[in-house]
Order: structure tokens, then sequence, then C-alpha cells
């Protein structure tokens, strides 16, 4: 049977994203700027939250479609990170120029074949990512994210949903990380997730104080579902009904002029392969890798 599949593709600027029955391109933040990109949906329509863009990032699509769509599987790329179909990709990412149709082609993207793959789990997520260091310390280290706010959202969850202070734990002190706030997932489970997601986050709003913080650093709520999607998934794992199964990401070549140096990132994947241990042993080391 013939499965409704929505997989909507976050854009903050205008880019190529291929014709596909399953893909949904949506305008993040729309609420936010002048020009609406031509042939996407806005996030700034219905019930939404368009306006917390700057903080919520992708979220913002999330929402949307949470609100506003009825689908059988829920899925969310971004607009240069797709799920790769292709069974036989080992790492956790892969890196390539653009979406298009070769590339799509070699990744798996025949709508029969993806379907197949998406009716077989309730949930898939992204390849974890071993860091060879914890999930709380991860975002410690990292740059532009203060560890306050990952303590705040720990403290509503104990308080909130008691239930999930075990997975919280599990998972901060896991070294196996689940990136990009890309998923794939059964109604049912998605609107439960949105729930659970939207209410601490929806707390935290409310604790938070985010005067001084720099652009980057309002891209908080953002950064904290990441690692808010791993402690949900690690509590879903404990359910044996459940099944979540895993693909790579695929990650495309940024904008000119972006943060990321599509050579330096391509040099950096050969040389430093992700998920290996020296990797990991470069990065403590130069700290900007």
């Amino acid at each position: 049977m013939s499965q409704n599949i929505k997989i909507f593709i976050s854009c903050h600027k205008e880019y190529y994203v291929p014709s596909h029955p399953f893909f949904c391109p949506i305008q993040v933040g729309a609420d936010l700027h002048d020009e609406l990109f031509k042939g996407m949906q806005p996030d700034n329509t219905g019930n939404n939250i368009s306006h917390l863009n700057r903080r919520y990032c992708e979220l913002t699509a999330q929402y949307w479609a949470w609100k506003n769509e009825n689908a059988d599987y829920y899925g969310f790329f971004h607009y240069r990170r797709y799920f790769s179909f292709n069974r036989k990709i080992k790492r956790p990412y892969v890196i390539t120029a653009k979406p298009d149709d070769y590339t799509l082609q070699y990744h798996g993207f025949d709508p029969k074949n993806m379907e197949e793959i998406i009716n077989c789990y309730d949930v898939i997520l992204p390849v974890p990512e071993n860091m060879y260091v914890s999930a709380y310390n991860h975002y410690k280290d990292s740059k532009n994210h203060n560890i306050v706010d990952l303590k705040m959202v720990k403290d509503i969850i104990e308080e909130s949903y008691p239930a999930f202070s075990s997975a919280a734990d599990e998972y901060l002190n896991s070294t196996r990380l689940y990136f990009c706030n890309m998923f794939i997932m059964r109604k049912a489970i998605f609107n439960d997730y949105c729930n659970w997601l939207f209410n601490i986050l929806t707390e935290f709003d409310r604790r938070k104080d985010f005067s001084g913080y720099n652009s980057k650093e309002m891209r908080v709520n953002g950064y904290l579902a990441e690692r808010l999607l791993g402690i949900y998934c690690t509590w879903l794992k404990k359910n044996e009904v459940t099944k979540i199964g895993y693909l790579p990401r695929i990650h495309f070549e940024a904008f000119a002029g972006e943060t990321d140096n599509f050579r330096k990132m391509k040099m950096i994947y050969n040389l430093l392969p992700p998920g290996t241990i020296r990797r990991s042993i470069v990065k403590k080391i130069f700290k900007q890798i």
C-alpha cells in the first residue's frame, strides 16, 4: 500500500531543490524576509513560529509541518544535507557538489526504493557519528554553544518529563551523536516527538535571558534540538516494538562565501574520515577543523 511520504527541505536561501514526489521545499524564516522564494512553501502561513527562526533555525519548518500538514511519514532535510538511500555507503556522511540527477540516482532516490526503505521503520535517523567525546562535552566545547543552556534543558526534562531522565543521562554520556535535526518518522511518533520537543523549548524560552548572545549563539534552540532528538530516540529505543533505522547523510557544496569551504571540507573528509579516532585527535589539537 502506497504511503503518503513528505520530506520537507528547509531553505533559508534560494537553492536548487530537485523535483521529486516526496520533496516539499519550505522557506524557513519567511516572516523575517521581504521576498518569498519561488516554488517553495513559506513557513509563515497557518499555525507557525516563523518569527522565531533566528533561534529555532530549521525547527520552524518542523513546527509548520506538524501543525499544518498531514502525512503518514514526515521527513526533514536541509537545502544541502539529505539522507542517502544507498545501502552500500558505510561512513556517517559523504560529500558531493550538488543534488543533480546523477547524484540522486546514485544515492537511491528512486521513489520505489525510498518507500521500501522508509516502510521498514518507524523512525529513520542519521548514522550516529562517533565523536570520541561525550555528547555533553561536545556541546560544552563547541563554538557558540553555551553549556548553561543544555543544563537548563536537562533540568526541564527532570522536572516535566522525569521518565526521560535516564535516557537524557545515557545519551549525553554517549559518544555517538545524531546531527542536523534530520529524521524521518511515522506520523504518531512524529506528533508525540513534536509535542515533547516544543513543550521543552517553550519552557526554555520562558526561563532564558538571550541578551548578549551573538547571531550564532542565538541559534540555541536549533542546537539544543539536535541533542533533544538524541535523548528522545534513546528513550524510544527502549520500546522494543519501535523499529529504528539509520541512513548516512549527504553534504552538498555550500553557497560561495558561506562559512564552509568546500575544498577544505573535501580535503579534511578524505584525510580525516568522519567517525575515526584520528579525526577526533586532530580536532582536539586544532579545535577548528
